[in-house]
């Protein structure tokens, strides 16, 4: 038995020496972990327990030195170099009457100017209609409730000043007063900044120190006069901005027709302005459905906001003759 035992060990060392080689060679033919041993495609960055910051979004329009938003520079209109026929339309005094405007206005997809006066939100002005004789002819200004609601949203609000005050006998500092304030209040309820202004009073409520306070001390770039021009060369500047004809003119259609017919030789502005109570007061409520769709439906006239024309022609036009 002894001599048996003595023959069995090699066998068995053998055995035992050949396991050990098989088990050697099944562990260094398995897959290694990338970042097993501290191989060369070992990631040692730490994992990001936040999302990275993106990058800023480009907005469509311009802010001022103050970072809000400047009316009528998300247009994406440019000039070309080639004449063109622009048309555009203002109404003052932020009045009721204005909902009705609007609904003429987006009926063909058009966006128009309105000049207010926030220091008279709710105002009642009953002597308008006793002046005309027509005491029952409603002058009602919006509430600041009302104004909130988004009657003008898609519009381009401009300064009409705080109060609607006769600026020509005011001091330096009651004139820059009546506008920037109106401006702020203007920005703060609709976050878009104005950038112009149209005389309370018409012509006669200004003079030349005026104008010039205004573009030297406020944020006002163009304010809009009431003379009519009946012509449709541009404005000789910005701050005396006087318009083509009023909505009240008997010939306002025909001009618009004339407009149209004209070629665009130079570039060329065909502006309306006026009152909402008018449109009553004259029952023409049908002459700005008709003028409206004349100027959108014209396939040569673009159609624009004030502040919108004003970026357009801003490096061209100068604030004072």
């Amino acid at each position: 038995m002894r001599k048996v035992s003595l023959l069995l060990t090699p066998i068995i060392l053998a055995v035992f020496m050949l396991l050990l080689s098989a088990c050697a060679g099944n562990s260094s033919n398995q897959p290694v972990s990338p970042t097993e041993n501290g191989g060369p495609d070992t990631d040692t960055t730490a994992v990001p327990t936040e999302e990275p910051t993106p990058a800023p979004t480009e907005v469509p329009w311009k802010v001022d030195e103050n970072g809000r938003r400047l009316a009528g520079t998300d247009s994406g209109l440019t000039r070309d170099g080639t004449p063109k026929k622009y048309f555009t339309i203002s109404f003052d005094d932020g009045i009721t009457q204005d909902k009705r405007i609007i609904e003429i206005y987006n009926k063909y997809n058009f966006k128009g100017t309105f000049f207010i006066n926030t220091g008279l939100f709710g105002e009642n002005w009953t002597w308008v209609g006793q002046t005309l004789g027509m005491p029952s002819l409603s002058h009602l200004r919006w509430t600041v409730d009302e104004f909130k609601t988004g009657i003008y949203d898609g519009q381009d609000v401009e300064s009409h000043t705080f109060q609607h005050p006769s600026l020509k006998d005011y001091s330096k500092n009651a004139v820059i007063n009546q506008v920037e304030v109106d401006i702020t209040n203007i920005y703060d309820l609709t976050g878009i900044c104005p950038v112009g202004m149209a005389w309370p009073g018409g012509d006669t409520e200004y003079t030349k120190t005026t104008m010039e306070i205004v573009r030297d001390n406020t944020s006002a770039k163009f304010a809009r006069a009431t003379t009519a021009t009946n012509g449709f060369k541009l404005p000789k500047s910005f701050l005396k901005w006087q318009p083509t004809c009023s909505i009240t003119e008997n010939a306002v259609l025909k001009l618009a027709e004339k407009f149209l017919e004209k070629e665009a030789e130079s570039d060329m502005l065909f502006y309306v302005w006026g009152h909402g109570y008018e449109l009553d007061y004259y029952d023409i409520w049908d002459r700005l459905d008709e003028l409206i769709k004349m100027m959108t439906e014209a396939e040569d006239v673009i159609c624009v906001t004030n502040a919108e024309f004003y970026w357009l022609f801003c490096d061209e036009i100068p604030p004072i003759k």
